[in-house]
């Protein structure tokens, strides 16, 4: 199974992309993830990544392409499904991975929007911390450290990313919602778009999901 999940920044793409993969034993993707290991670095990339990401704005379509060519064109990824969040983020982008998988004999099979409000993806986003450390992801609504800006797990910092501060977020949220339209139009007239309430008990939202790609699947048989 190839899925994309789409969805506004602090959706939950990432945990609901998580429990997607081990559902169905395929591979999880994140832009997210594959660019914060690039700007760990000190190349070329990772300076031009970081001109963007630390504005907020988002990476440049050939930039964004290449690095999920190159993820989905090694051999373990082609004998195996994936589930990819973050991507695309325009109607160029996912033109260019119809074009990637078609080149390779696949097909992607279902895209899965995360609906949210603005509003709460705001307030979502700014109490979200990280550890410097570890890398753990916190809430400070929903599931605080013990101690104040220290890692339950590792005693690292907790810190706030640049692109978690509030007028960084709703810049975010904008550039999605002008850029989403096209891309939502373009999957449900290939009749692969499934919508899902992103906001509500992680679990409950799983349901939903998984409950939505049975129906597709059964629609196809």
């Amino acid at each position: 199974m190839r899925l994309v999940l789409l969805g506004p920044p602090g959706v939950g793409k990432g945990t609901q992309a998580d429990l997607i993969a081990h559902e169905f034993d395929i591979l999880h993707y994140s832009t997210g993830d594959i660019f914060r290991e690039i700007l760990k670095g000190s190349s070329e990339l990772s300076g031009k990544l970081a001109k963007y990401i630390d504005k907020g704005e988002l990476v440049p379509d050939d930039i964004v392409s290449e690095t999920i060519r190159r993820t989905l064109s090694n051999d373990g990824t082609k004998s195996k499904g994936w589930v990819l969040d973050g991507f695309p983020r325009n109607l160029v982008q996912a033109k260019m991975l119809d074009d990637l998988l078609c080149n390779v004999n696949q097909k992607l099979d279902f895209a899965i929007y995360l609906r949210a409000h603005r509003d709460i993806l705001v307030d979502r986003l700014a109490s979200r911390r990280v550890c410097s450390k570890c890398g753990i992801i916190y809430s400070l609504q929903i599931n605080p450290p013990k101690e104040n800006s220290i890692c339950d797990e590792c005693g690292g910092e907790l810190i706030q990313r640049k692109d978690d501060e509030r007028d960084t977020i709703l810049k975010r949220i904008l550039i999605f919602e002008n850029e989403f339209a096209p891309i939502r139009h373009y999957y449900k007239d290939e009749k692969i778009l499934i919508e899902v309430n992103g906001i509500g008990n992680v679990n409950d939202v799983f349901n939903h999901i998984l409950e939505n790609l049975k129906s597709g699947q059964e629609r196809r048989n």
